[in-house]
């Protein structure tokens, strides 16, 4: 159980970064972008990443929630690569998709749970 509950807050907590970087990143690609917008992004970006390499660390000896936090890491890393190659439909994607792994996540987590 106390697996259960780790997974599920960190999947939890990922997914609440997920969806204010999605909600940020929409406005930001609205903007004139600067150079100073630009390395703000990233930043947040990055917050992102280490968010969910911490649910990684935190949940490596679970083998079911080790699946989905691998990819979500693997899945922000395109993030990246692709906000600095100024590809903005697969940054959004790549965000679409980590949001996807930690919701199925947690909810796995809490399934297991009852």
């Amino acid at each position: 159980m106390k697996e259960e509950i780790l997974v599920f807050h960190y999947a939890d907590r990922a997914k609440a970064f997920l969806l204010e970087l999605f909600r940020i990143f929409d406005v930001y690609i609205n903007l004139n972008k600067s150079k100073d917008l630009e390395r703000l992004m990233l930043e947040i970006i990055k917050g992102c990443e280490k968010e969910i390499k911490l649910g990684m660390n935190i949940c490596s000896g679970i083998p079911w929630a080790e699946k989905y936090f691998e990819e979500s890491s693997e899945k922000i890393e395109s993030c990246l690569e692709n906000f600095n190659s100024k590809n903005y439909d697969m940054v959004k994607e790549n965000i679409r998709d980590v949001l996807n792994r930690m919701t199925t996540c947690a909810a796995k987590a809490e399934e297991k749970l009852k």
